[in-house]
């Protein structure tokens, strides 16, 4: 017996070097050739403003491209892996074969779930610590060295930027003096308005200098205002209305420091298409706070639920290219073909439900999860045989 069982595992391990020799070389052609399409569809939109950039910078910014690439294309390579093998086997008879010796499809399968497994680790490793970080480089690197403009913070004019308890605002930036111009910086304490007004201020690390600055802090608690019946009852009412002011004499400076240095804002508030900088545990912390407003609250929700899915869809994608690939993939053709159906279809229901999670047309934990519950019940509905 002992002979038979020691027998039994050595055909189980060489079963399984004989499957990964047969998948990894497909899932690492499909995982470049992903990576790549996944870079190129952010390149080429951004080609004009790009051509005059020195190369090293533009290699630089795709590469910090590769990782956000990777996590959507993990799913996409295991998928076309897991038809391709199948389908070869299957139309060569060798799962016959496998399943005529008491080898059940689904124990073939084994080493695929683990590395499905891994490989969704890796995805949330990724999301966690890697993609946020790659994400906030990219953009640095594209609004900084790569357009014409060279600087970041001409995109953060004109927005009303959260910065901690303030909320900042400039008209323009001078990439002469290096300096934002036009500058209001507010904050509200209770009923209490606090404003600084200056014709520039520029950032140095979590500094934000004013220079030509005003203050004013306005005691809202005073409003609305009643009927005055003399001039000195009116002056009396707007001094307690003004709790405090403070304007600054020419060329004077007042320094604030700011939760955030300047790289944090652009990377915040820049734009232009770029992914979510944002780590999961920050989404985490959001969702469970109090604290949190509705309406960030739902984002924390919709990017939270949608980040974990899609690091589950190594699994869900695989769950359901097993008995496709040993039913539909008769031909190299057949099996190639179903891949791209396959892999826009979830791309496209993932990225819809995302979108419905994000405008709370549908509730996040629904909307987010669609792609991979539509995965895991038409693959059991498919596996008659091989999961049941």
């Amino acid at each position: 017996d002992r002979r038979v069982h020691s027998m039994g595992n050595r055909i189980m391990t060489r079963l399984d070097r004989y499957f990964l020799r047969e998948a990894l070389p497909i899932f690492g052609f499909g995982l470049v050739l992903y990576v790549a399409l996944g870079i190129l569809t952010n390149v080429l939109p951004r080609a004009q403003w790009i051509g005059t950039a020195p190369l090293l910078a533009i290699l630089k910014w795709m590469a910090l491209m590769i990782p956000a690439a990777v996590s959507l294309a993990l799913p996409t390579a295991i998928l076309l892996a897991v038809l391709l093998t199948y389908g070869r086997l299957s139309r060569e008879n060798e799962l016959l074969v496998m399943q005529a010796g008491g080898i059940s499809v689904l124990r073939t399968a084994r080493t695929f779930l683990l590395g499905g497994v891994l490989l969704s680790v890796l995805s949330l490793v990724l999301a966690q610590w890697v993609i946020p970080w790659a994400n906030r480089a990219s953009v640095l690197v594209y609004w900084n060295a790569l357009v014409p403009e060279r600087n970041a913070l001409f995109r953060l004019a004109g927005q009303d930027l959260a910065v901690g308890p303030y909320r900042l605002r400039f008209g323009s930036y001078d990439p002469a003096s290096r300096a934002v111009t036009g500058v209001r910086l507010e904050t509200w304490q209770d009923r209490t308005l606090t404003v600084i007004l200056a014709q520039s201020a520029r950032v140095e690390g979590n500094r934000l200098i004013f220079k030509d600055y005003q203050t004013y802090t306005l005691d809202f608690a005073q409003l609305p205002l009643p009927d005055f019946n003399t001039l000195d009852e009116a002056q009396t009412r707007f001094q307690s209305f003004i709790k405090a002011q403070n304007i600054g004499p020419p060329g004077a400076e007042l320094s604030i420091r700011l939760s955030q240095s300047q790289q944090d804002l652009e990377a915040q508030y820049a734009g232009g298409g770029f992914e979510s900088a944002v780590p999961l545990s920050v989404w985490w912390e959001k969702l469970r706070s109090s604290a949190t407003p509705p309406r960030e609250r739902l984002e924390a929700r919709a990017q939270w639920h949608t980040g974990v899915a899609l690091s589950l869809a190594n699994l869900m994608v695989l769950f359901l290219a097993l008995p496709v690939a040993v039913r539909r993939a008769t031909s190299i053709g057949t099996a190639l073909a179903t891949a791209l159906t396959l892999t826009i279809a979830y791309y496209v229901v993932f990225t819809t439900g995302k979108t419905l999670a994000l405008t709370g047309a549908v509730a996040p934990e629904i909307a987010s999860w669609m792609a991979n519950i539509l995965a895991l019940g038409l693959g059991w509905w498919l596996g008659k045989g091989v999961y049941r």
